[in-house]
Parts: structure tokens; sequence; C-alpha cells
């Protein structure tokens, strides 16, 4: 019989699954040291939330396969994190390279249409040199389309328009028509026959200047001759006629706000009911030019020349007409409110019922104008020429015509009440019924002047010249006449003084009568 051996146990150890004996239940478990790896890649990557580990006891219990499962799980835990992560960054660069295919298609397809629209810009200019009016236009509308694709060629076609314009006007054809003529353009009496723009020309026009916007430069239509032209309700907004000439053109309702005209020629056109806000007519010639209804607010007219133009009911609130000639030119009803006349010359003007509030008359030149009605409050005229002026009903409170030439004027009921004639000249002026009432004549010249019935309560009427001037039943309450000359003068019935209170203070005569 052999003998028989005791079965042997074979036990296999391993270091890191060592059967520890149970720790104590009130003492936690010992938290097993994590891998380098995990450690550093964990923190930094995986911001997971935080995992309550198993006690030691719980660990124990597993089976030995169960509990390497575990640990070889975890050891490769940031080897997952290492694979995510380039999985991630691939995708990010596949987004990358994605969007630059989509980028670099784009500028190809922009580079396709820059090419395209190069070719059909250098085609529409090429047909306007065409000899035919349908091909000319056409080629106008291909380049409006060209502006509305591609806005940064706006100011481009704009010009191109422009020059077509200009190059195309009514006094192009040789040999020109009679309306182009010197002897037409500068007759103020000539009959303006109407003449419509070629189509073409019309259209570039209107095209053009709808073009333009605000934050660009004007479109150039200086030097442009149309004359006699129709351009009723035209929008000629922000457009420039420098030098251009508009003799005889019809301008009806036409916008032309922020429009220069400097030196254009205007003679005889019809603008009425024309918005010209803040236009520009410096040295603008305008004869005989018609201007009714017309919005000249803020414009500028120095220089201009309006000798003759027609301006009933228009509006030059806040204008500048510094030196402007207006001879013979009717403003009835005009609003020239704080407008700018300075030595303009207003001989002959029809200016009644005119408001001129804080208008600046400043030796302006006004002999024989017709102020009737008008109202000149705070007015300053000094040093103006008034000579045989007509205002009976004038309205001039606090007005200033200090040095003013006042001869022969008609100021009959006039409103003068706080205005100031220092050393004006008021010689043979007809003053009848008129308020001067606190108003300041020191040093003033009124020989032979009519004060019949005049107000001259409270009147500054020191050193005053009143020679032969004639004050029947004026009201002289108040007035300060020291060193006035009455030499001749007629007192008879004034109110306000006695006979000896004047004597007292004023020079008098045995021709003076009270």
């Amino acid at each position: 019989m052999p003998t028989s051996h005791p079965q042997r146990r074979v036990t296999r150890t391993f270091s890191n699954l060592t059967r520890h004996p149970p720790a104590p239940d009130d003492k936690p478990a010992a938290a097993s040291p994590r891998p380098r790896a995990a450690s550093r890649l964990g923190r930094l990557l995986c911001r997971r939330p935080p995992v309550t580990r198993p006690a030691r006891t719980e660990l124990d219990a597993l089976p030995a396969k169960e509990r390497q499962e575990l640990w070889d799980a975890h050891r490769q835990r940031p080897f997952q994190t290492i694979t995510t992560l380039l999985t991630s960054i691939g995708v990010l660069l596949s987004v990358a390279f994605t969007a630059y295919g989509l980028s670099y298609t784009a500028q190809t397809l922009s580079t396709a249409q820059e090419g395209q629209i190069t070719d059909r810009y250098t085609k529409a200019v090429e047909q306007l040199a065409s000899k035919a009016v349908d091909v000319r236009l056409g080629a106008i509308y291909a380049l409006q389309r060209i502006a509305n694709d591609s806005p940064r060629d706006r100011a481009t076609i704009r010009n191109v328009l422009a020059a077509f314009v200009r190059n195309h006007d009514l006094c192009t054809p040789k040999p020109p028509p009679k309306q182009c003529s010197t002897k037409a353009t500068e007759n103020p009496n000539a009959v303006s026959n109407r003449v419509r723009l070629p189509a073409d020309v019309h259209t570039a026009l209107t095209i053009a200047s709808a073009l333009t916007i605000p934050e660009d430069s004007q479109s150039d239509f200086s030097q442009t001759r149309l004359p006699n032209a129709d351009l009723a309700r035209m929008d000629l907004t922000r457009v420039n006629l420098t030098g251009a000439t508009l003799t005889g053109a019809n301008l009806t309702r036409a916008k032309l706000t922020n429009v220069t005209l400097t030196r254009a020629n205007l003679t005889r056109a019809k603008l009425t009911n024309v918005t010209l806000t803040r236009a520009n007519l410096t040295r603008a010639k305008l004869t005989g030019a018609t201007l009714t209804n017309v919005t000249l607010t803020r414009a500028n007219l120095t220089g201009a020349t309006l000798t003759g133009a027609k301006l009933p009911n228009a509006d030059l609130t806040g204008a500048k007409l510094t030196g402007a000639p207006l001879t013979d030119a009717t403003l009835t009803d005009a609003i020239l409110t704080r407008a700018k006349l300075t030595g303009a010359t207003l001989t002959g003007a029809t200016l009644t019922d005119a408001t001129l509030t804080d208008a600046i008359l400043t030796r302006a030149t006004l002999p024989g104008a017709d102020l009737t009605g008008a109202t000149l409050t705070r007015a300053k005229l000094t040093g103006a020429t008034l000579t045989d002026a007509t205002l009976p009903g004038a309205t001039l409170p606090g007005a200033d015509l200090t040095g003013a030439t006042l001869t022969r004027a008609k100021l009959t009921d006039a409103k003068l009440p706080g205005a100031t004639l220092t050393d004006a000249i008021l010689t043979r002026a007809t003053l009848p019924g008129a308020d001067l009432t606190g108003a300041k004549l020191t040093g003033a010249t009124l020989t032979d002047a009519i004060l019949t019935r005049a107000k001259l309560t409270d009147a500054i009427l020191t050193r005053a010249d009143l020679t032969g001037a004639k004050l029947t039943g004026a009201n002289l309450t108040g007035a300060k006449l020291t060193g006035a000359n009455l030499t001749g003068a007629d007192l008879t019935n004034v109110r306000g003084m006695t006979a000896g209170e004047i004597r007292k203070v004023a020079i008098t005569d045995s021709a003076t009568r009270f």
C-alpha cells in the first residue's frame, strides 16, 4: 500500500490583495492610494463629482476576482480620460477644418461675385458711349442695379452718371440750340420755352441724385447747362450745381435741400414751392426769378443777385443775404426772421407785411422800399438808408436805427416804442400818429418832420434838431427836450408839457408856435 500523505492546500499570495483583519466598525477605512496618473489627470481633466469610497469591510467581503477587477478598472480610469480628451481634440480639429473649408468657399464665391460685378460694370460703361438712346438707357439702369448689389461701388457709379449728365447736357449738341446762346441766358426778359430733358439724361440725373447719401460727398453736376429745362418735382437733394446754367428752368416743387448753387445762373427760373433749406446760393444769379412760397431757411445767399426776383410768402428765416442786390425784389409776406442783410441793396423792394424780427440790416440800402405793415421788432438798422421808404403801420419796437437815414420816409401810424434813433436823420419824414414812446432820439435830425399826434411819451429828444417840425397835438408827457432845437416848430395843442416848461429846456424862437 502506498503511503498516504495528507492533502496540502496551495495558496497563491497577492501582495496587493492581502486580506487584512476587519477594522473596527467605529473607524473609517483608510483610503487606498491612487495611482500617480489618476491623481494628476483626474484633478486636471476629470472634474467629476466626489464619490464615497467603499469601506475596508466592504472590500474584504468581496471575492478575490471581483477585487482584482475593481483594481484593474481603477488603474484604467486615467487612460480612459486621455482617450476621451484625444477624441474631443479630434472633433474640434474636424470642426476647425470644416470652418476653414466654408471660409475658403465663401472667399472664392466673393471673388467670383466681384469679378462678375466688374464685368457687368465694364460692359455698362461701354454701352454709355453708344449712339442709341435705348442702349444708353439700359446701361444707366444696369449701373443702378450694380450700385444696389455692391454698396461700396455706389460713389463710383454716381460719379460716372454725373459725368454722363455733364457731357450730355442741353448745350452739348453742335450747333447748340438757341436757349444756350449768351444773349438768351443773360436776358432777364427773354421768353422761357420749357424743354424736356432727353430720357437718358433725365434718368441719369435722377439716379445719380438718389445715390447721394448724407455720409458721401455731393453728386457733381457743376457747370451743367440746362437752360429752360423742365426739372419740376425732381429730387436734387445734396447735389452740386456750382456754376450750372439753369436760366428759365422750371424747378417747381423740386427738392433742393443742401444743394450747392454757387455762381449758378437761375435768371428767370421758376422755383415755386421749392425747398432750399441750407442751400448754398453764394453769388448765384436769380434776376427775375420766381420764388413764390420757397423755403430758404438758413440758406446762404451772400452776394446773390435777386434783382427783380419775386419772393412772396418766402421763408428766409436765418438766411444769409449779406451784400445781396435785391433791387425791386418782391418780398410780400416774406419771413426774414433773424435774416442777415448787412449791406444788402433793397432799393424799391416790396416788403409789405414782411416779418423782419431780429433781422440784421446794418448799412442796408432801402431807398424807396415799401415796408407797409412790416414787422421789424428788434431789427438792427444801424446806418441803414431808408430815404423815401414807405413804412405806414410798420412795427419797429426795440429796433435799432442808430445813424439811419430816413429822409422823407413815410412812417404814418408806425409803432416805434423803445426804438433807438440816436443821430438818425428824419428830415421831412412823415410820422403822424406814430408811437415813439420811450424812443431814443438823442441828436436826431427831424428838420421839417411831421409828428402830428405822435406819441412821444418818455421819449428822449436831447439835442435833437426839430427845426420847423410839426408836433401839433403830440403827446410830450415825460419827454426829455434838453437842448432840443425847436426853432420855427409848431407845438400847437401839445400835451404833457406846458409852453413854459418847453422854453425852459429847449431852444425856441419867435417863430415857435404853442
